[in-house]
């Protein structure tokens, strides 16, 4: 029997550990494995799949924006034993090339609830194959089981002109994430069809407080006490000018909104609801912190 890397497959084992990664989402920059490339931040089964011959992700030019994309491929492997589509994560990646076994682990730190997941894409299946996406929120506090708290997908199917694609999150409950995860496919079916071929480029994802530039790491913020009672404390490394602080409910409705140009600043929270707050900060509208903080 032969064995299939399935979209099925691969939805049974997002609940797996942690780790931190910062995304290349225009996939500008690839680094070298030897006989293959990888995009730098993001997981391939090329260190695998390279051994047997043959590399499911490319650097291609035929780019949406900048000078590159990322080409995902489903290929053969082992004379017919093993198919692989093209795939792309942030997560760990292992591949046991011998039995097909394979796992995933990690993802990006992000202490914030992603709503959805947008990019380009241009599309070219074989025998009415599409491409796949899957987002998933999570968080795995130490010594505690998983917390699933939303999960998206979407099927990609032919275009021969870059088209953009969405992935709206839909959440299990309202709790409050640690690690965010995409994967990537180039094929999204039980049946994987061998030459159907992804290009994707400039992705972003959309939370609560806005769009975040995942290639842009955002600066810290001491935030304290967390949990806040009556009084919490924005505490920055510098003063700034044009900087502001806005505060937001989970449902991303606006709560307060101060200018934040010393190091530090107090806001009253005694008339917010308890409950998990988020927020942004932004310097002449750029935005330069954001997280959320717990109102007890």
């Amino acid at each position: 029997m032969k064995n299939i890397f399935t979209l099925v497959l691969l939805l049974s084992i997002i609940s797996f550990g942690m780790a931190q990664t910062l995304p290349n989402n225009d996939f500008e920059i690839w680094e070298s494995g030897g006989t293959y490339e990888e995009p730098e931040f993001w997981h391939t089964p090329n260190p695998f799949t390279a051994i047997a011959g043959a590399v499911g992700v490319t650097k291609t030019e035929d780019a949406y924006s900048g000078t590159y994309a990322a080409r995902l491929e489903t290929i053969d492997l082992l004379g017919g034993s093993i198919q692989a589509p093209g795939l792309l994560t942030l997560s760990d990646f292992n591949v046991d090339i011998g039995s097909g076994d394979f796992s995933f682990s990690g993802g990006y730190f992000l202490q914030e609830n992603v709503s959805r997941l947008t990019g380009m894409y241009k599309y070219a299946g074989v025998n009415g194959d599409s491409a796949s996406i899957v987002i998933y929120n999570f968080k795995h506090p130490e010594g505690e089981e998983i917390d699933t708290i939303g999960i998206g997908v979407t099927f990609l199917h032919d275009t021969e002109d870059w088209t953009p694609f969405e992935v709206i999150m839909e959440n299990n409950n309202n709790h409050l994430p640690d690690t965010f995860n995409v994967m990537v496919l180039s094929s999204g079916s039980t049946d994987l069809n061998i030459g159907s071929v992804l290009f994707v480029d400039s992705i972003s994802i959309e939370t609560n407080t806005g769009i975040i530039d995942l290639w842009n790491p955002l600066a810290s913020l001491h935030v304290y006490p967390n949990p806040a009672g009556e009084m919490v404390n924005f505490e920055a490394n510098d003063m700034a000018s044009d900087r502001v602080l806005t505060i937001y409910d989970l449902n991303g409705r606006m709560l307060s909104k101060s200018d934040f140009n010393d190091k530090a600043i107090q806001v009253d929270t005694k008339v917010f609801k308890t409950g998990i707050l988020s927020y942004q900060v932004t310097e002449k509208g750029k935005r330069v912190y954001s997280g959320s903080f717990l109102k007890k």
